[in-house]
């Protein structure tokens, strides 16, 4: 699909309704009045690292300090040297992406427009449509603006919006097909609601429109009001659901990775009795926007549901070969077998996070033992920089006894008189907090990269450690 800013102007922003939690007012611009339906949230508590320049009548650019935020202000924008900051917070936006970024002095206002460049990869997206991305501000009521002139870029990977002042700025998506509950986690036998449900802005013409929720019924009757005055070809009348598809096959299915139906905005799927083969579920649905002149456009919004044996556990893939460790002793049951069964441990010890996993025979020990590690966790996502780098972080992964996949690694080149030179680096290895709120809560994320196998001759014969390819997901309890 072509993505332009007229696009942006979409007369109905399909969104997914979230769990909407209200917390202090901030003071923050721009103002909007109280009205029902208006989405309030809390607003998003500082995180991370604040970066700090002096811009003065010149202008200037600053960046954040995770490179996800840029900030150009241009020259005559301010009368004097300012200090500007990038303070990262969560991003507390219906929908949001990402990190949320609180952009200080707040209130401050220009005589020029300030320019927000909001950066993006595959991964941040987690799925969803690059077209339908957009910037979103908190007011001070806790409601939230959409900026309608959001600019999104596919090539550069960037959204772009203008802005007179400063608030709290987040990334956002305003159309997306998602899971009730949010968790696309569904324990083996158990089923999961699927639903498509709406936030529509006023009929303002502005340039930032309140996110106003509402329960819409997606068919062909229902004719849905502009958002702006634009060309009649491309006002988007309504919206249908096509079809719902399980790994590729339409709905009504049902086969060994479980069943789904067919039924509208809301559908419902059923996870087998035992864990499919084909983990992650791929659940997909067609939607087609009509616009005025009757032509249409198609979407394919799709939602990955992974099914698990337990509701607490980690989904470990190590070279595409699956290990789930159960966390027992919390809400789980306790172990089926007291003679072979997982043990996993998560905390926090001095604000670093903490992860150890291992499946425990009585018979013959431990083994496939995983020990995850990072330094201040908060929700986002990050590089482990291990030993080799001076870094705190540690991902190691031991299938037996004497035998260990290790994030530091040696890199072994032969000289041409012979000797080897050796030099010590990190593998890439990423992780994402998806929900984190401290100690004795419950903490989700996913993890990906590589390791390496450093075998007992690989040093005198001058060889590189066997590489290895990590990937996984945990929702655990943490116990402290």
């Amino acid at each position: 699909m072509k993505t332009t800013k007229t696009f942006l102007y979409l007369s109905a922003i399909i969104l997914v309704f979230a769990t909407f939690l209200i917390s202090c007012k901030k003071s923050s611009s721009p103002d909007t009045q109280e009205s029902p339906g208006l989405i309030i949230t809390a607003v998003g508590t500082p995180k991370g690292e604040m970066t700090t320049a002096s811009i003065g009548e010149s202008g200037g650019i600053l960046n954040s300090a995770d490179g996800r935020l840029t900030v150009a202000i241009p020259a005559g924008a301010l009368s004097s040297s300012t200090e500007i900051s990038i303070q990262p917070v969560t991003n507390e936006a219906p929908l949001g992406i990402g990190s949320g970024y609180r952009l200080l002095p707040e209130g401050i206002t220009f005589t020029k427009p300030a320019e927000l460049t909001f950066h993006y990869d595959d991964q941040l997206l987690q799925q969803s449509p690059e077209d339908f991305l957009w910037i979103v501000t908190q007011a001070s009521n806790r409601s939230w603006n959409a900026m309608l002139k959001s600019v999104p870029d596919k090539n550069a990977k960037t959204v772009t919006v203008t802005t007179a002042h400063f608030s709290d700025y987040m990334m956002g998506r305003f159309i997306d097909f998602t899971l009730k509950p949010s968790s696309p986690l569904v324990l083996k036998g158990q089923s999961i609601e699927l639903t498509v449900s709406a936030f529509l802005p006023d009929e303002k013409e502005e340039e930032l429109a309140p996110l106003i929720s509402t329960t819409i019924t997606v068919d062909e009757a229902n004719v849905l009001k502009p958002l702006s005055q634009i060309s009649p070809e491309t006002v988007v009348m309504r919206f249908k659901i096509k079809q719902w598809t399980m790994n590729g096959v339409a709905a009504p299915v049902s086969n060994s990775n479980g069943s789904l139906g067919n039924s509208g905005k809301s559908t419902t799927y059923t996870a087998p009795g035992q864990i499919p083969s084909t983990n992650p579920v791929n659940i997909s649905v067609q939607l087609e926007a009509i616009n005025k002149e009757g032509g249409s456009t198609v979407f394919y919004l799709n939602s990955n549901i992974t099914v698990v044996g337990s509701e607490l556990y980690i989904l470990l893939t190590i070279d595409g070969k699956k290990i789930e460790y159960t966390q027992y002793g919390f809400n789980t049951t306790v172990p089926p077998d007291p003679t072979n069964y997982s043990q996993v441990i998560c905390g926090t010890t001095d604000n670093k996070f903490e992860i150890l996993a291992s499946m425990v025979n009585t018979s013959i020990g431990s083994d496939s033992i995983f020990e995850f590690a990072f330094d201040n966790p908060w929700e986002t996502t990050r590089i482990l920089i291990g030993s080799n780098k001076n870094g705190h972080d540690r991902c190691v992964f031991s299938p037996k006894t004497g035998i260990q996949y290790d994030m530091n690694y040696t890199q072994r080149t032969r000289n041409q008189d012979n000797t080897c030179d050796m030099q010590s680096f990190c593998s890439a290895i990423t992780v994402t907090l998806i929900d984190y709120a401290g100690p004795n809560s419950v903490v989700r994320g996913s993890f990906s990269g590589t390791f390496y196998e450093d075998k007992p001759n690989y040093s005198s014969l001058c060889t590189m450690p066997d590489l290895h390819t990590i990937q996984g997901e945990f929702f655990l309890k943490m116990a402290n």
